[in-house]
């Protein structure tokens, strides 16, 4: 697995074969066969390798600690010695090969029901709305540590992941009031002020 990853970071999913990866890794190459008949076969078994599935969910106690934790495991990934070459790899080849797109579905699908479920969790505990769209959330979360990968934009430092989490969040809070800004925990007594105010100004106009 680690010399198929080692080939789609200097290669890409194009020049991908399993003579190099049999090479890398020290085997002959009917050894290699044996066990992945085909190149997307390899692939598939290597994207599986890192599947989110085997990740334990975060449980910080607080929903932003859970979030912090949940992206900071993606970004380590994606950024990792091969993880932007094997992004990009897979990118191409949802493109070049029809057969692997279900593994790369599947794959996506599993990164998503992690972060689900801590929105889930959440929701039942009555801190994110009922109505949150668990799977639309996770997306709005990941979609910028993915941009930022792909297309080297700017840092993925902690503070960055922080902001995108904070604007996540602002629709999907039980207490926020539209047009007002939540930061943390004790912004809900500002909140609750500025509802009455609204209510007040509405009642005498």
């Amino acid at each position: 697995m680690d010399a198929a990853f080692a080939e789609l970071g200097e290669k890409g999913y194009g020049g991908l074969s399993i003579e190099a990866v049999a090479l890398r890794s020290g085997v002959a190459k009917t050894t290699v066969y044996r066990r992945w008949p085909t190149r997307d076969e390899l692939v598939a078994d290597a994207l599986d390798s890192r599947s989110d599935r085997y990740e334990p969910i975060p449980e910080t106690g607080s929903l932003r600690g859970d979030l912090a934790e949940f992206c900071e495991g993606v970004r380590a990934k994606l950024t990792s010695n091969h993880g932007k070459a094997m992004l990009k790899s897979l990118v191409a080849a949802v493109d070049q090969s029809p057969e692997i797109v279900e593994t790369v579905q599947r794959f996506w699908r599993e990164r998503r029901d992690v972060g689900g479920y801590l929105v889930e969790r959440w929701i039942r505990r009555g801190v994110l709305r009922p109505e949150t769209d668990a799977d639309l959330l996770v997306e709005v979360l990941l979609a910028p540590i993915y941009l930022r990968v792909l297309l080297p934009g700017g840092p993925l430092s902690g503070d960055v992941l922080e902001g995108f989490i904070d604007l996540a969040l602002h629709g999907v809070l039980e207490d926020v009031v539209p047009g007002v800004t939540i930061t943390d925990q004790s912004s809900a007594t500002a909140s609750d002020t500025a509802r009455v105010d609204r209510m007040g100004r509405a009642n005498t106009t």
